[in-house]
């Protein structure tokens, strides 16, 4: 399928929360559908990741046990064992034995479960009574197994304008891989409540994201009952100031920037065009250049025109920073197009859009 998420006898292994619209969506067909949060066990069996991933040897087989196994005779055991390759192991999944990827003997394996519960307990930040919590909003499973996602919600909202009741949803996204190609992300994501449009208030590159490789102490390390270690995560999530004045008073700051159309189309113009570009269209200030590639002046255009008119910009005030921001990701979100959707969900998850919008937002404060 081209979204990439894995098919179990016709149904996708995806599952959601459709009572409203989720920061990561739109990715399975025929999935589990819920009008309410998840509990972590429910979530696990609704999007088919309740397997188990173990470490196995790797044995190369010789030509001469390859003509063996066509002819259909016995393979001496010690042979095999002697083909054993040292330093290497496949990752398997146990309840297909189907291989996932190759790894180093040192590789930690992260299991969905335990993936599922540290995004339960780092987003709800209870420690007892998990079958009673239920915060997980999506999950999902990629490829054959080798990838898995999950979306959970912070249980409060950031209020950013009381006057017209425009709330934000947090939530924690946390992805994991079992065929050695990444670390455990997690990251802290915002969705607009009015407009049901994410928006990444990333203030600086590597703020509210965390990472664990998946060495032999890893599951040490995701072990939130250890008190060093959660304090460690929720510092570096900033968790502790999603329900602070910090978050509203940095999206305060964004409404109370002007911006100019000048300012707005270089900011549009950078995060559109290569480098030769950008210098044609910084001495020229005409995007319809010649010199400058169509697919730059489109890109160009398609986030000019979702700034203009986008989902929700009718409703913020027109020529502040806040109003551009929004108009950007609204683009990525909705209009840009991408290899599958499992790209989109790299791209914006730790890609270039996720670059894209960091450096819009750093460009729009040095208005």
């Amino acid at each position: 399928m081209a979204h990439n998420i894995e098919i179990r006898n016709g149904v996708a292994s995806f599952a959601e929360n459709v009572k409203k619209e989720r920061a990561w969506h739109g990715l399975g067909e025929g999935q589990q559908l819920f009008d309410r949060p998840m509990f972590v066990k429910e979530a696990l069996e609704a999007c088919h990741a309740n397997y188990n991933v173990s470490l196995q040897p790797i044995v190369a087989l010789s030509p001469e046990i390859l003509e063996k196994m066509g002819n259909g005779e016995m393979i001496d055991p010690d042979l095999l064992l002697g083909l054993v390759v040292d330093g290497k192991k496949a990752t398997m999944r146990t309840d297909i034995n189907g291989v996932l990827g190759i790894t180093g003997d040192g590789y930690g394996v992260v299991q969905n479960l335990d993936a599922f519960k540290f995004v339960d307990m780092l987003c709800s930040g209870q420690f007892a009574d998990r079958d009673n919590t239920p915060v997980i909003e999506t999950c999902g499973v990629l490829g054959k197994g080798e990838r898995v996602f999950v979306t959970a919600k912070f249980p409060k909202q950031v209020v950013l304008d009381a006057k017209r009741d425009d709330l934000m949803d947090m939530y924690v996204v946390i992805t994991t891989s079992h065929d050695g190609s990444g670390a455990v992300r997690c990251v802290v994501s915002g969705v607009r409540c009015v407009c049901n449009n994410t928006l990444q208030l990333a203030l600086e590159n590597n703020i509210g994201r965390i990472s664990f490789r998946h060495s032999s102490r890893v599951m040490e390390r995701m072990n939130l009952l250890n008190a060093e270690n959660s304090e460690f995560a929720y510092k570096t999530l900033q968790i502790a100031d999603v329900y602070t004045k910090a978050l509203k008073e940095s999206y305060d700051h964004l409404k109370n920037i002007k911006i100019g159309e000048k300012d707005l189309n270089k900011v549009l113009a950078q995060i559109s065009l290569n480098e030769e570009s950008m210098k044609v269209f910084n001495e020229t200030g005409n995007i319809f250049e010649e010199s400058i590639p169509t697919r730059g002046r489109n890109i160009y255009l398609g986030l000019k025109e979702s700034v203009e008119c986008g989902v929700g910009q009718n409703i913020l005030e027109k020529g502040n920073a806040q109003w551009a921001l929004n108009g950007i990701t609204t683009y990525f979100q909705n209009t840009a197009k991408y290899k599958d959707n499992s790209a989109k969900f790299d791209s914006i998850f730790d890609g270039k859009v996720y670059e894209k919008v960091n450096t819009a937002y750093n460009m729009l404060l040095a208005v």
